[in-house]
């Protein structure tokens, strides 16, 4: 049974969880049914709350999506800089960096990107990507640095790191629709990346 549930804690923590609560219900149905299944009903019922409760947090469904990849991003970049921690090389840690994206995108599949600029409309789509813009700096300071250590060929890190990401990108939906293996793209794809910036991939 729907539910609006009870405040323990301060008024912030609880704000907080059942935001957290919302979000996940929207993974969730995202990763098992798609885009398309997303409406503020059925994030309730996965949530197990009030439709009103979920309208107290978020508008529509547009603002659902970028508060989701917001969510997502923040998870995300958490994960991954624990996974960089033993990393000491610029290469070592593009690896990490290759292989945690395409994992990423097979275990929580995103909708493709002209699918959600129609979504979210132009501002919307400009929101959501402000988001994942510390992955790009992140990005690019890994290059920089393995340009200027001399284990990647001389390049524009911005530029490359661009580029990157758009190599990336294109493995997410395949990737999340489960029509490509998550093992052979990594080797593939971290394979290419290593050799475009001129490192040895062995």
């Amino acid at each position: 049974m729907q539910s609006v549930p009870r405040i323990s804690g301060s008024l912030d923590e609880h704000r907080a969880a059942m935001r957290e609560r919302i979000l996940i219900a929207v993974r969730e149905i995202m990763t098992a049914d798609g885009v398309d299944r997303l409406s503020m009903a059925e994030v309730a019922g996965r949530a197990e709350l009030n439709r009103s409760v979920v309208y107290n947090y978020f508008p529509d469904v547009r603002a659902l999506l970028i508060a989701h990849a917001e969510y997502e991003t923040t998870r995300f970049t958490e994960e991954l800089n624990r996974a960089l921690e033993p990393a000491t090389t610029p290469i070592e840690r593009i690896v990490v960096y290759v292989r945690r994206q395409l994992a990423d995108f097979a275990a929580y599949p995103q909708p493709a990107g002209p699918e959600l600029a129609t979504l979210l409309g132009p501002d919307g789509y400009r929101q959501m990507h402000a988001h994942v813009s510390p992955l790009g700096q992140l990005l690019t300071e890994i290059i920089a640095d393995g340009v200027e250590g001399g284990e990647f060929a001389p390049c524009d890190p911005t530029a490359t790191a661009h580029l990157i990401h758009a190599c990336l990108g294109a493995e997410r939906y395949p990737l999340g629709q489960g029509t490509r293996d998550v093992d052979e793209t990594t080797a593939r794809v971290t394979t290419f990346v290593l050799r475009s910036l001129g490192a040895d991939p062995s």
